[in-house]
């Protein structure tokens, strides 16, 4: 492990986050791709390529702010260990007097 620990219910809750927004995303790829491809519709190619386009941008745009705030999450679960840590030798210095 690298050293840090984690507050556990944080990190479950960052984990479970990021892996439904990932299925999001793959969804939203997946629907940028059959809007690209579509073969058997009335719109025009050009007009398919350019709602594709902007999925396939929102797509890349909600990654971005996945990986961001999964960083954000678990970055908030170590803070806390460390507060709790800290609170802990406080209580410790108070019953030593």
């Amino acid at each position: 492990m690298n050293g840090i620990n984690y507050d556990a219910e944080k990190r479950a809750r960052a984990g479970r986050g990021a892996v439904l927004r990932v299925l999001v995303a793959v969804y939203i790829a997946y629907l940028a791709f059959k809007i690209v491809s579509a073969e058997d519709t009335t719109m025009s190619a050009a007009a398919c390529r350019v709602i594709g386009a902007v999925f396939i941008a929102a797509d890349i745009a909600f990654i971005v702010y996945t990986y961001n705030l999964f960083r954000k999450e678990m970055k908030a679960a170590e803070a806390d260990v460390e507060a709790d840590e800290a609170a802990e030798g406080a209580d410790d210095s108070e019953e030593q007097l």
